[in-house]
């Protein structure tokens, strides 16, 4: 998985460097994780350049007290504080069915240009959370909102924020 997430790493600095350029870009990377009782994340990675933004929302794990038989669930990645709060990768999945649906593995990702929205989003001043909201089998729904730790691994003495 660490792999994965290296050769992720190299691949996005490969294409957001170009090549030709005058001058050489800016470019922050910023990794996250998070965990409580019932799930861990792992392995999120923030891009940030001038002219591109990626983020990938890492790997889901769900622990032993989270519920069994989830019919349908929502994942929402999130920043901001203060009443102005940014949804930044959210996607949901249901079952129609009957059946169960599987919450663990990859988040998903975007990335562009504009995949964030304020131009000068700072990881490490503005909290960064997940949102999870399941329903069992039973009708019941659990929401969970998880602060995330993001470090920076692109400045010359990492730092973090919780």
């Amino acid at each position: 998985m660490k792999t994965k997430v290296a050769a992720l790493f190299v691949l996005l600095v490969l294409v957001l460097a170009g090549c030709g350029k005058a001058e050489p870009e800016q470019l922050r990377v910023y990794s996250f994780s998070g965990e409580n009782e019932q799930f861990s994340i792992s392995n999120g990675v923030i891009v940030l350049s001038s002219e591109e933004t990626v983020f990938y929302g890492g790997i889901l794990t769900p622990k032993e007290l989270f519920p069994a038989e989830v019919t349908s669930c929502s994942a929402t990645f999130c920043w901001g504080s203060g009443g102005e709060e940014q949804v930044l990768l959210s996607h949901s999945v249901v079952d129609q069915t009957g059946a169960c649906v599987n919450v663990a593995g990859d988040l998903g990702k975007i990335s562009g240009p504009d995949a964030v929205w304020k131009t000068e989003f700072d990881p490490l001043a503005e909290p960064l959370y997940f949102k999870l909201v399941a329903t069992d089998k039973s009708g019941e729904e659990f929401v969970y909102q998880l602060p995330l730790s993001v470090t920076e691994i692109t400045s010359q003495g990492a730092s973090s924020a919780a």
